[in-house]
Formats: C-alpha cells, sequence, structure tokens
C-alpha cells in the first residue's frame, strides 16, 4: 500500500468521511460495541500490561455479511431453536438465531476477537 493510500484510510477511518472513498468501500460501524480485557470475553477482568484483548460484538447488516463470508455453518450450534446457525474462522464467531428473525437488531451477531499484543485473532465465546 503506498503512502497516499494508507494516509487516505487512515483519514477515513478517522473522520469517518466517506466522501474521499472512490469505490465506495468503506461503511460506516452501526451496530457494534467493544470491549478491551485480559482473559476471556467473559470475564469481567480489565486489560494488563501483558494481556491486552480487544473483543467486537456486531450485529445487524454488517454480522450478516460477516456471517455470509465465512461460511459454511458449524457442524454444531450453541442455539437450541431449530433454524439456529453458527460459522467459526479463528477469532470470528457468527450465528444466526432463527428466533430473533423479527428482532429490530436481527438474527445475525458476530464476535470478533484481537490479541493487540501480538495482532493475533483470538477465540470469543464458546457458547
Amino acid at each position: 500500500m503506498s503512502c497516499a493510500a494508507a494516509a487516505t484510510a487512515l483519514s477515513l477511518a478517522y473522520a469517518a468521511d466517506l466522501s474521499g472513498d472512490p469505490y465506495g468501500l468503506w461503511k460506516p460501524l452501526k451496530g457494534a460495541i467493544y470491549k478491551f480485557h485480559s482473559g476471556i470475553v467473559a470475564d469481567a477482568t480489565p486489560p494488563t500490561a501483558n494481556d491486552r484483548r480487544l473483543t467486537f460484538l456486531v450485529d445487524g447488516n454488517i454480522a450478516k455479511e460477516i456471517f455470509n463470508s465465512i461460511g459454511p455453518d458449524y457442524p454444531e450450534t450453541c442455539g437450541s431453536e431449530k433454524g439456529d446457525r453458527d460459522r467459526v474462522k479463528k477469532g470470528i464467531v457468527c450465528s444466526y438465531t432463527a428466533q430473533d428473525e423479527k428482532d429490530k437488531d436481527g438474527p445475525y451477531r458476530c464476535w470478533i476477537g484481537l490479541n493487540l499484543k501480538t495482532g493475533d485473532t483470538i477465540g470469543t465465546i464458546s457458547c
């Protein structure tokens, strides 16, 4: 990536000004929350100097797009309803919950985990 391209990407990401995106690839991030932590995401443990992780939880259209991009379905699901589906790819775990089809946030949810010390993806949720 050239310096100019990197600077454009950084300015788009930082300012959320999408006018400089000639290909329309950058999208605003709606329907997301995040958590800095250490240990597993379910722990209420703040990050430490040696263990700093970031987990995003996204839903809605972005979760649907991620879900559709990381197929196939995982053989086992966390949900117990007929039609529930899960997909897993390294540090990305997505679910489709059939009973949430009419929920305002939709039936798709994805957890994305990053180890900020190593740059690796990390597991996020189990069930």
